[in-house]
């Protein structure tokens, strides 16, 4: 039996523990890894290779959707099947428009949630559009709170400090720097300040 890296994205640990022992039932030889928002993913499976991503919807910092252009950019060799409570929250663009492989709902029954994954498997991962992931290289636009957690990450300040000037919550904080670096495709804040000099989104300190 082939051997597979799946990461489960959901807040709900209670969702997660049972989603991973379904999985491990049917996918006995494969490593099922979690996390509880998209900045954790990063975090802690970043340089991890991972085949699959089952991503909930609603999740604290950056949505679901949004959350795919990091995970794009740190996980590029996964498909990702995105997760909702309810049918309302999916259409079928959103699958080209964010690079998404499909979705499943949260009622599923077991037999539909092994199928849905087996079948995902065996697909070759989607080529998310530029809206969706990005471009590497591509200046693209950075929202304007980015840029201003961008211009104190030039001033090589911490997180708590940012959030501090910003009036931020530091997780929230922690959500724009991972969605800077992801989109800059960088892999730290050095990294990043350095490509956004390059870019000329950030001037050269002397």
């Amino acid at each position: 039996m082939q051997h597979y890296r799946l990461l489960l994205i959901d807040d709900h640990t209670l969702f997660r523990t049972g989603l991973r022992l379904l999985l491990g039932d049917s996918l006995p030889t494969s490593d099922i890894l979690e996390a509880g928002s998209v900045m954790e993913a990063v975090e802690q499976h970043g340089r991890t290779a991972i085949d699959l991503i089952l991503l909930d919807l609603q999740l604290p910092g950056l949505s679901g959707l949004e959350g795919t252009q990091v995970l794009h950019r740190h996980f590029p060799a996964a498909r990702i099947i995105v997760v909702s409570g309810t049918t309302e929250a999916w259409t079928p663009e959103m699958a080209t428009r964010y690079g998404v492989s499909g979705f499943l709902s949260k009622s599923a029954t077991p037999e539909q949630i092994e199928a849905s994954i087996a079948q995902c498997l065996q697909a070759p991962p989607p080529i998310a559009t530029p809206r969706a992931a990005g471009r590497p290289g591509s200046p693209g636009p950075l929202t304007p709170r980015q840029l201003e957690v961008l211009h104190h990450l030039g001033l090589g300040r911490s997180n708590k400090v940012i959030a501090r000037h910003l009036g931020l919550a530091e997780n929230t904080v922690r959500v724009h720097v991972a969605a800077i670096l992801a989109h800059l495709n960088v892999a730290s804040r050095i990294e990043a300040v350095l490509e956004a000099q390059r870019r000329g989104l950030l001037r050269q300190t002397p």
